[in-house]
């Protein structure tokens, strides 16, 4: 239920569209809570609907609610009452010129950080959304059509969760009755937003970059999907590199003996991605002898900074000095941290910034695919030493439907970076198209939209379709049909229709300087197989 205001403003809508300027308004909390107690009424609300507990005359048309509202609106049809695109929170449209005025136009959501400490890294993944439908439009002039009609325009509301995604997320499904969102970004934002608004109200959700393994036994009807694979693979890739490349790294470097014992520390995001990862990383860890981490309970040390949207900024801050302040106490020659930007500039950054510089351990740094952001590079800056002590992980590993999206993104946005991230957004939206297509004349839900995911499964008879603007009439066909064997920017996707997620290989990074340029991120040769369960390739990091 909106405020006052909101209800005030519904009010003069009224007056101004029925052009009334006497006749009697019900003044109590909720003028209604059906179109019948509208129509009740009589006089100026015949033909009236109930929204959001407010009579509102029923529209007809998106370009009359652009003009009754003086902004980008929609005839929202399931409700009958105009919705205003903008808010507080979605201040992006993206779109064809004019497609607002088709009322075949398909509105989809997406919900991102677009302000704050997070802003910069998810850039990429925005733009790797609005590439995808630029793609949609370029290939067949938006969307197929209803019963051979003409092609429907496809518009991206695109908002900010960073400061009420809850907020944002109902504007998406109770204002404007999205029938699908591509993000959140986040895993704890996710499992909120999807268990308090997306799955009530019967609205898809497809991240394209969480990750918690609380995601897949979550009770959602079908409604959260994602082109990221759990942490739980992640999890067995950080496992492997702790025991097959770091740990014997270090012992060389410090000449250790087999007998010598070795420090391990983990430090975490509070959130569900965080604690999720942390989670799996402790049952897995083995180190000093093949040993658990419980086992070496004298030699490993877990620590929580807690979730930054859920804790007050002066008790956020001592989280993070306690948390940098016993790590550097306990001097890990293996730190493990994970979580996003926070991680690098309020723990990464500080431990080694008060590390001591006669202490002659430096920490091995194996940091997670949340640390994988521009604020990482900033960092390391020219510091040689430190940028070979750093390893990372991240799902995805680059192959031919990469490369081409890579240089369909880098010449559409050259000056923000791609990564596998806004790879697998740009899937999530092909995605959300290829099921809009299957749906042909059904109209728009969240549960027509997870039938028309599952038509991506591969079958015996599904069309192979690369994620590829070339590729992309014949994935609309082929979804009228038998389905498609879909093969995305950020990898295979096949998916598991009972938890909407499907297994990827990790690729572990190196921080490289190319001579004359920036450091950069870079594979470091070594990848873990999801099928194989197994470290493959060879480590070739300067």
């Amino acid at each position: 239920m909106r405020g006052s205001l909101s209800r005030v403003l519904a009010v003069a809508a009224l007056l101004a569209a029925t052009e009334a300027c006497s006749f009697l308004v019900d003044t109590s909390a909720d003028q209604c809570s059906s179109n019948s107690d509208c129509t009740s009424k009589g006089g100026a609300f015949a033909g009236s609907v109930c929204a959001d507990h407010v009579c509102v005359i029923k529209c007809t048309s998106n370009k009359q609610c652009t003009a009754q509202n003086g902004s980008p609106s929609i005839c929202v049809r399931e409700t009958g009452a105009c919705g205003a695109l903008l808010s507080p929170d979605c201040q992006t449209i993206f779109q064809e010129p004019g497609a607002l005025d088709n009322e075949g136009t398909v509105l989809l959501g997406m919900l991102f950080p677009m302000s704050g400490e997070n802003a910069a890294s998810e850039k990429s993944r925005i733009n790797a959304v609005e590439l995808a439908r630029r793609h949609i439009h370029k290939a067949n002039s938006g969307l197929p059509g209803v019963k051979d009609g003409p092609s429907r325009p496809l518009v991206l509301l695109a908002c900010d969760d960073a400061k009420d995604p809850l907020r944002a997320a109902r504007h998406l499904t109770s204002d404007l009755h999205v029938p699908a969102i591509v993000g959140p970004a986040f895993s704890g934002v996710t499992t909120t937003v999807a268990k308090e608004v997306t799955i009530p109200a019967g609205t898809l959700v497809i991240s394209p970059s969480a990750t918690s393994p609380t995601l897949t036994d979550l009770a959602d009807n079908g409604l959260v999907w994602r082109t990221a694979p759990s942490d739980v693979i992640q999890a067995l890739a950080m496992v492997q590199v702790v025991a097959t490349k770091l740990e014997p790294d270090v012992r060389t470097a410090y000449t250790l003996k087999d007998t010598d014992k070795i420090r391990v520390a983990v430090v975490h995001k509070g959130d569900a991605y965080g604690t999720g990862l942390a989670t799996a990383l402790f049952k897995g860890l083995r180190f000093n002898g093949g040993a658990s981490a419980a086992a070496n309970a004298d030699f490993f040390k877990q620590l929580d900074y807690g979730d930054p949207q859920k804790t007050a900024a002066p008790e956020l801050a001592a989280a993070y000095k306690k948390a940098v302040d016993s790590l550097v106490a306990f001097k890990p020659h293996i730190l493990i941290t994970i979580g996003t930007t926070e991680a690098v500039t309020d723990i990464f950054a500080k431990v080694e910034a008060q590390w001591p510089a006669a202490e002659p351990i430096k920490p091995r740094h194996l940091v997670s695919d949340g640390l994988q952001v521009p604020e990482m590079l900033t960092q390391i800056g020219t510091n040689d030493a430190l940028r070979k002590r750093v390893l990372g992980t991240v799902p995805g590993v680059p192959g031919t439907n990469y490369e081409s999206f890579k240089i369909a993104f880098d010449t559409a946005f050259p000056d923000t970076p791609a990564d596998s991230y806004s790879a697998g957004s740009y899937d999530a939206t092909l995605l959300l198209g290829f099921a809009i297509a299957a749906a042909k004349d059904k109209p728009l839900t969240g549960a027509i939209i997870n039938e028309g995911l599952k038509k991506t499964i591969p079958s015996p008879r599904a069309t192979p379709i690369d994620a590829d603007v070339n590729e992309i009439n014949k994935g609309f066909g082929a979804m009228a049909g038998d389905g498609i064997d879909f093969s995305g920017a950020s990898g295979l996707l096949d998916f598991d229709p009972a938890t909407g997620e499907a297994p990827a290989d990790i690729q572990i990074w190196c921080l490289k300087a190319p001579g004359g340029k920036p450091v950069a991120f870079g594979p470091s040769g070594l990848v873990f197989g999801a099928k194989t369960n197994a470290l493959e390739g060879t480590f070739s990091c300067p």
